[in-house]
């Protein structure tokens, strides 16, 4: 079965829910299980997470046998990476700390070959063309139907976001809300009027230019409330919190079997 492309329109629906995981440590068993899960998109996380560039490839191959949306997010706003890892087989770029339309405007360049692009050419080498098998069908779609999302998460990302998410080749937008908060002054208080005027902001110029839009989902608000308000692509777990609150769990569970109490 292929897999859903972001970038495709009309392949995700407006009225489907995407949900994602976001693996910060690498392991191709972790990134495989993720796949098994049924999740729909996975983040493999080069800002927070530990992934070499090894450990890139040997997940995108770990998940290859999964119709899992594989993205990979950059450490920065790094247009020599975006070609790099469209060249392992990402499926698509995640962009942090976007904050102007000349920021977007240079990843989406990223994506292409010259003379449209900057991506260096090695398309004989590189494994999302079967290292070389497949390079004239690679030629036909250079990118290959990936596809570019940017993170909001500043306020100045906020004041332009208008023209960054009209820039074309920007296929989506996700919603930073720890960062964004406090970018806004109330780091973790989402109920703060400033930082509830941005994410409104985001969401209605998304929602206009019919954008795919999204977000981890934060305190005070619910998958269906942020669905009603436009969202379809929702990080619903990553890897160290669901680590941790099983292992919590599981432990809580035993005690409590034997009636013993915590230290």
């Amino acid at each position: 079965m292929p897999r859903a492309r972001l970038s495709q329109p009309g392949s995700w629906p407006r009225e489907r829910c995407n949900f994602g995981f976001l693996q910060t440590h690498p392991h191709p068993a972790l990134s495989e299980l993720a796949g098994i899960s049924g999740y729909d998109f996975i983040f493999l996380d080069g800002e927070h997470g530990l992934f070499s560039e090894q450990d890139f490839a040997h997940a995108l191959r770990a998940l290859e046998s999964s119709d899992i949306t594989r993205f990979i997010r950059l450490r920065g706003i790094d247009t020599h990476a975006v070609g790099h890892y469209l060249d392992l087989g990402a499926d698509g770029i995640v962009a942090p700390g976007v904050s102007t339309a000349d920021d977007a405007r240079a990843l989406v360049t990223a994506m292409s070959y010259p003379p449209a692009g900057t991506r260096g050419f090695a398309a004989s080498l590189h494994r999302s063309t079967r290292y070389g098998v497949d390079v004239q069908s690679h030629l036909k779609d250079p990118t290959g139907g990936a596809s570019l999302f940017i993170i909001l998460e500043s306020a100045l990302g906020v004041a332009n976001a208008e023209e960054i998410i009209a820039v074309d080749g920007v296929h989506g937008v996700i919603i930073g809300p720890f960062d964004l908060s406090a970018a806004m002054g109330c780091a973790g208080d989402f109920a703060q009027p400033a930082f509830l005027q941005a994410v409104q902001r985001i969401e209605s110029i998304c929602n206009s230019r019919q954008k795919l839009l999204g977000t981890a989902p934060y305190p005070g608000v619910t998958i269906p409330e942020l669905f009603a308000r436009g969202h379809r692509l929702f990080i619903i777990g990553a890897d160290m919190p669901l680590m941790r609150e099983a292992m919590g769990s599981q432990l809580r569970a035993a005690r409590s079997a034997l009636n013993l109490h915590e230290n």
